[in-house]
């Protein structure tokens, strides 16, 4: 029975790649700052030694085209890497369905592709896994990666540091995550002291938003319904949400988050659908206030309902209108919460 572990380890991995001459890196559709941040340390670090490009999915936010700044990347949606790579190197994701849009071309290459993952679950995607579910973001174990191949890591602009402090950044939520360990702040603390600008970071990935962005927060606040006696906030937003705001799901970001400031609330839940045909479910869950304490393990609901994740942060994709993924997410926090 496959089990998602580690079967390999660092040293491996960096012989691997210091013994190809073309590399692919790739990370899961929707690309966030540790995903960007990620595939950006890879070739940023890379680039001297062997030929490495970087393969996306959409959307693409103007936040992360920012990160990327001058680091050329390929679009998944307008062409394919010409061929002839070494190795595939999937970084923050091990799940086929994060990867829709390429699995075929990643099955086809099965034997070349390497994972480096920091979440719990996923799928064979390829010949090669390292898994790290305690690392805070898979910059984390990017770092580690570089480091192993005795790579240089540079701070200053569109620098290596600054990609894997984007990660480690945005996946701790700026620090204030549980997932924000030590071994987190250890990292930012080295990063810092290569002279990135972490003000200058904020303010692109977070501070850039368009009005479109709190017209849909407007929305999905307004749509809250609190359930599981107050334990839950569920939140939905429905294709006549995004027409009638001009917004997208790409100006989503963080706000599943924000019926957590309720006190009462223990997780928070956001579906939303374009198309009506498919609805797209962020899980968020506040860690316990004592060490030890109880919490609500959203990874495992959405596990529930085809997806996964970390045990405060995880998102599942339904095939089902919103409607229909509404009766489903509260039949399964009433089967997960009644449990907890």
């Amino acid at each position: 029975m496959f089990s998602y572990q580690s079967n390999t380890d660092l040293k491996t991995i960096a012989q691997r790649v210091g013994e190809s001459t073309r590399v692919i890196v790739t990370t899961h559709a929707k690309p966030d700052g540790d995903a960007m941040g990620s595939t950006l340390a890879l070739k940023r670090a890379l680039d001297s030694m062997l030929d490495v490009e970087i393969l996306l999915m959409g959307p693409v936010t103007s936040a992360m085209r920012a990160i990327a700044g001058s680091t050329p990347w390929i679009d998944a949606d307008q062409q394919m890497p010409r061929g002839g790579e070494d190795l595939v190197l999937v970084v923050d994701t091990g799940a086929f369905s994060q990867v829709e849009p390429i699995a075929d071309w990643i099955r086809e290459r099965y034997e070349r592709v390497i994972v480096v993952d920091h979440h719990a679950s996923g799928d064979d995607i390829g010949s090669m896994r390292l898994v790290d579910s305690s690392a805070a973001s898979a910059t984390v174990l990017v770092k580690s990666l570089i480091e192993a191949m005795g790579l240089p890591i540079q701070g200053g602009p569109e620098s290596v540091a600054e990609a894997l402090f984007c990660g480690l950044a945005t996946d701790t939520g700026w620090f204030r995550f549980s997932n924000a360990d030590s071994r987190a702040f250890a990292m930012a603390s080295e990063l810092l002291q290569t002279g990135i600008n972490r003000d200058g970071l904020f303010r692109t990935i977070e501070e850039t938003a368009k009005p479109t962005r709190l017209a849909l927060q407007a929305r999905a606040l307004n749509s809250i319904d609190y359930v599981m006696d107050g334990r839950c906030a569920l939140m939905t937003l429905l294709p006549s949400d995004f027409k009638d705001s001009g917004g997208s799901p790409g100006e989503l970001a963080g706000t599943v988050n924000m019926p957590l400031a309720i006190e009462s609330v223990e997780c928070a839940l956001l579906l939303y659908s374009e198309n009506g045909k498919e609805t797209k479910i962020s899980f968020r869950s506040k860690p316990p206030k004592q060490i030890g304490g109880d919490f609500v393990d959203v990874s495992q609901l959405a596990r529930t309902l085809g997806g996964g994740g970390h045990v405060h942060a995880a998102g599942a994709r339904f095939a089902g209108t919103p409607q229909e993924a509404d009766q489903a997410v509260r039949q399964a926090l009433k089967t997960g919460l009644a449990s907890s």
